[in-house]
């Protein structure tokens, strides 16, 4: 009775996770987040913060809802019959299943850490651009619409060239609300060096400096994602030799296996084992992110 009323917590707590990121992504359902955030404590505090991660990869994957509820549950589905086949336990091979649910988010975060770094990439290209050809025309706005068509990122100057030809003549009230658009604190220090440059026109070597150092930074940036992955793929190699073992024991040693999957102590280990696996990747996810904002 034991490990069947387990399976059903199990599948349960992975379903509640699953379905939560879907509900939590309307309106009311942020007000309710909002208002349970300020009257619960630490539990549901990072349960919300798990929810609004999944939401946020989600959104920055660029996929369709139904496609991600697609991939988690075959996931789902293909972790509870690896575990079955593995282990021969439903109770280890329902753990297994809830730990595949959360595979979709770990591909996801890695697809929004390369998007993040592509993005800086060219915004920091974009910056070069401007800063270069700053120093030679001394007018930023002249600057922008001379090289808005060769921009890699051209977002945010785009919509401060229409609105410093259009709406506003404050240059520097246009620059200031480029900054906002964009949260990056090497982008906020150029922006300061434009706004001092507007009395100042010696300081548009600044301008310069800042998108160096950005460079600088980017290339720190790109050789820690590198070691980053790196680490990733002994991780995960790791992990397939931690979960095969048990086949190991299957042909090899029948009686060990049988122990190690039938009894309630062997089964408990296993639980554990598996519950460390989903805690370490949970830790590894705030790892996988770009420090440049």
């Amino acid at each position: 009775m034991l490990p069947y009323l387990a399976v059903f917590l199990l599948l349960s707590l992975g379903f509640a996770l699953l379905f939560g990121l879907d509900k939590a992504s309307s309106g009311r359902r942020e007000r309710k987040v909002r208002h349970h955030r300020l009257n619960t404590g630490r539990g549901s505090g990072k349960l919300d913060r798990l929810l609004e991660r999944g939401r946020s990869l989600i959104r920055g994957s660029g996929l369709p809802f139904p496609l991600y509820l697609l991939m988690t549950a075959g996931c789902g589905i293909g972790g509870f019959l690896a575990g079955k086949l593995v282990y021969s336990s439903p109770l280890i091979a329902a753990a297994a299943g809830v730990m595949m649910l959360f595979a979709p988010l770990l591909l996801f975060s890695f697809r929004e850490s390369r998007a993040a770094g592509r993005d800086l990439g060219r915004l920091a290209s974009s910056m070069m651009i401007l800063s270069n050809s700053y120093v030679v025309t001394e007018d930023f706005l002249t600057t922008v619409r001379d090289n808005l068509d060769i921009l890699e990122y051209p977002e945010p100057f785009r919509d401060f060239y229409a609105y410093a030809t259009y709406m506003s003549s404050d240059i520097r009230g246009a620059l200031r609300r480029m900054e906002r658009q964009v949260p990056n604190g090497y982008f906020s220090q150029w922006v300061d060096a434009l706004v001092l440059a507007q009395d100042d026109r010696q300081l548009k070597y600044v301008t310069v400096s800042v998108v160096r150092c950005f460079y600088d930074a980017l290339q720190v940036q790109q050789e820690s994602e590198a070691a980053m992955y790196a680490v990733w793929r002994d991780y995960f190699l790791v992990l397939i030799l931690i979960f095969s073992v048990p086949l190991v024991f299957r042909f090899l040693l029948a009686d060990a296996y049988a122990a190690m999957t039938t009894s309630l102590l062997g089964q408990g280990m296993l639980l554990l084992l598996l519950g460390a696996v989903v805690f370490s990747v949970l830790r590894a996810l705030k790892l996988n992110r770009s420090t440049l904002t």
